[in-house]
């Protein structure tokens, strides 16, 4: 009686070869983390060259349009395929790799200096995102055999990053507003990603031109209408202040004050250190909060040494409430109503002791942003929507205001 054959068995572990080429590209994502992490340090500099990275933008998309359809991915690899073909997806990818590791570690340090770090604030949550995308781009077995494999998941992500980089580079190449650039990013982005994801025939049918209409409008309308969670990038506070009293002759800044007495409101100012490359794009406004009211200023731009630009604008005492006691906001926001920074201080009785309802209202604590003070939750009041004038008639919070005049908004 002669043995049965043995089962069949899996197939044979991979070779000493093949092992080693996987441990290599483990070794090629830790340098390739290494240098995009490089990438994000001189970032800013970067700018400097922001038409050129308009153009390298435009000629990655090329790019990716032309790979996706007919080099990498499950529909364009075969078994019987010749060497070379493995060796042009195989550079094709390592090229598309490195755009969107640049693009990616590029853009975090930008919008991470341009947005407000506070739970309250919902204008922080593009640099993570941003930043888990950079990582997963250094990663080359996941992008190699997840992402580049499923072409709408590779056209996403190059459509987060290509409406990041509209986003930074409009304004500095055509000095547009921050406004602006964001809404043109916003319509550029659906029908590129469109074109990456389905073919161009299916695309400009009747069918595929009403569905990406359609993408593009709801992303206008979330942009539109959400602008104060994404940050105006480049733009960044780097300072603010407030204090009061007699200004001095060299003031630029107020000296910076926390926590002041009811008694000693007189000259009450905020200011704001504002940095962008090449210059500010749009003009800010300062809204003062407590308790639900608020006041629209128009800050007054002082001439004051170094590459920043400095914006006070002074509280009239007529335009302090009754009971100034609490905690108060002095936001700074771009005039599109995007949001820039905020600086949080509490208003104590003349003894210098807090009344029970500042303590209340100053329990929500307050946030840093890069050192500097940000307020925890002047987003969350600022979010309400149209605010009312003192007549109560409804008006646009990113309008401008006449400069100096402040706007009192009903509580």
């Amino acid at each position: 009686m002669t043995a049965s054959p043995a089962p069949a068995t899996d197939a044979p572990p991979p070779g000493r070869l093949a092992r080693l080429v996987k441990k290599i590209w483990w070794l090629h994502s830790f340098f390739a983390l290494a240098f995009g992490v490089g990438v994000m340090l001189f970032a800013r500099h970067g700018l400097a060259y922001a038409d050129k990275l308009l153009m390298v933008l435009f000629l990655s998309w090329l790019l990716m349009f032309v790979a996706l359809r007919f080099i990498v991915g499950p529909a364009n690899r075969s078994d019987d395929e010749k060497l070379l073909k493995k060796g042009v997806r195989l550079g094709t990818n390592y090229v598309i790799k490195q755009l969107y590791q640049q693009m990616f570690f590029f853009l975090v340090p930008l919008y991470g200096a341009s947005a407000t770090w506070s739970l309250s604030s919902w204008n922080w949550w593009m640099a993570p995102v941003l930043l888990v995308c950079a990582v997963v781009s250094t990663m080359d077995l996941v992008f190699d055999n997840v992402i580049m494999e499923r072409r709408w998941l590779a056209s996403a992500m190059y459509g987060l990053a290509m409406f990041g980089v509209l986003n930074v580079v409009l304004p500095l190449v055509f000095g547009v507003t921050h406004k602006d650039g964001l809404f043109l990013a916003s319509l550029a982005t659906p029908p590129a990603v469109a074109l990456l994801t389905f073919s161009a025939r299916a695309v400009l049918t009747p069918t595929g031109l009403v569905a990406t209409a359609l993408a593009t409008g709801g992303l206008f309308a979330a942009v539109y209408y959400g602008r104060r969670a994404i940050p105006p990038a480049p733009l960044a506070m780097s300072e603010t202040a407030v204090g009061h009293g007699t200004r001095g002759s060299e003031e630029c800044l107020p000296p910076s004050k926390h926590v002041l007495r009811r008694n000693r409101l007189d000259g009450l100012r905020c200011g704001s250190l504002l940095v962008e490359p090449g210059g500010l794009k749009e003009g800010v406004v300062h809204v003062w909060r407590h308790r639900g009211r608020s006041v629209r200023i128009e800050p007054a731009r002082l001439p004051c040494d170094g590459d920043g630009a400095v914006f006070v604008s002074e509280l009239p005492m007529a335009a302090l409430p009754a009971d100034p006691e609490g905690v108060w906001s002095c936001i700074t926001e771009t005039r599109g109503g995007q949001l820039v920074g905020a600086r949080r201080f509490v208003v104590v009785g003349a003894d210098g002791q807090a009344s029970p309802a500042a303590v209340d209202a100053g329990r929500g604590g307050e946030s840093l942003d890069g050192g500097v003070a940000r307020d925890g939750g002047a987003a969350a009041l600022d979010a309400g929507g149209p605010a009312l004038d003192a007549g109560g008639a409804a008006h646009d919070a990113s309008a401008a205001d006449d400069a100096g005049a402040p706007t009192l908004d009903a509580p």
